[in-house]
C-alpha cells in the first residue's frame, strides 16, 4: 500500500472522532503535566509507556472500526497487566535506542526505527513480551525503515500548520498522524 492510500484510510478512520480524540489527547496531557510536576519529571517516565501503549489500543481500534473511542480508554495501556509490559517496553526503547546512539546518531536514528512497531506489537497481542514484541518489531521493519522515515517526512507540511496555527492545527494533525502509524502497521502485519 503506498503512503497516499495510507492517509486516505487514515482520514476515513478518523472521521468523526477528532473531538473524543482531542479530549483524549487533553486528559493524557494535564494529567502527565501534574504527574511530572508533582514528581519532578520522574512519574511521567513512568507513565509514558502506558501513554504510548493506550495510543496504539485506541488508533489499531479505530483503523479497524472496533469501536469508537472513549475518555477511559486512555488508562488501557495501564490495566490488566498492560502497565509492566508497557514500562518495560518503554524502558527497552530508551535504553537500546541510547546504546546504539552512542555509537553516532545514525544508528539510533535507525534503530528507533526498528523499534518503531513495539507498542503495536503489544496492543495487538496482550500476551506478548518486550522483548518479543522487540525482535518482532525489528524483523518487521526489515526493509521497512525507509518507509517509515518517507511517511514521517510526509509530515513536514502538516507540522509547519500545527507551529503556524500555534497548535491549533493538532486538533486534526496528531489523531490524523496516529491513525496513520497504526496504518503503517496494520499494513507491515498483511505483509
Amino acid at each position: 500500500m503506498n503512503r497516499q492510500e495510507l492517509k486516505a484510510k487514515s482520514r476515513k478512520a478518523i472521521e468523526g472522532k477528532i473531538w473524543i480524540l482531542l479530549a483524549i489527547n487533553l486528559v493524557a496531557i494535564i494529567a502527565i503535566s501534574a504527574i511530572s510536576f508533582i514528581t519532578y519529571s520522574a512519574g511521567a517516565f513512568l507513565v509514558a509507556g502506558g501513554w504510548t501503549l493506550s495510543l496504539a489500543i485506541i488508533y489499531l481500534a479505530i483503523i479497524n472500526k472496533d469501536k469508537k473511542p472513549a475518555i477511559e480508554d486512555i488508562l488501557l495501556g495501564f490495566k490488566n497487566g498492560n502497565f509492566g509490559r508497557s514500562l518495560v517496553a518503554y524502558i527497552r526503547v530508551l535504553v537500546f535506542t541510547t546504546l546504539w546512539s552512542l555509537l553516532l546518531v545514525i544508528p539510533g536514528i535507525v534503530k528507533g526505527y526498528a523499534y518503531s512497531q513495539i507498542f503495536f506489537l503489544l496492543a495487538d497481542d496482550p500476551k506478548l513480551d518486550p522483548a518479543e514484541a522487540q525482535k518482532k518489531s525489528i524483523a518487521m521493519m526489515n526493509g521497512h525503515k525507509g518507509e517509515l522515515f518517507v511517511l514521517h517526512l510526509s509530515f513536514i507540511p502538516w507540522w509547519l500548520l500545527v507551529t503556524i496555527t500555534f497548535g491549533l492545527a493538532a486538533i486534526y494533525v496528531g489523531p490524523y498522524f496516529q491513525a496513520t502509524l497504526a496504518q503503517f502497521y496494520a499494513n507491515l502485519k498483511k505483509a
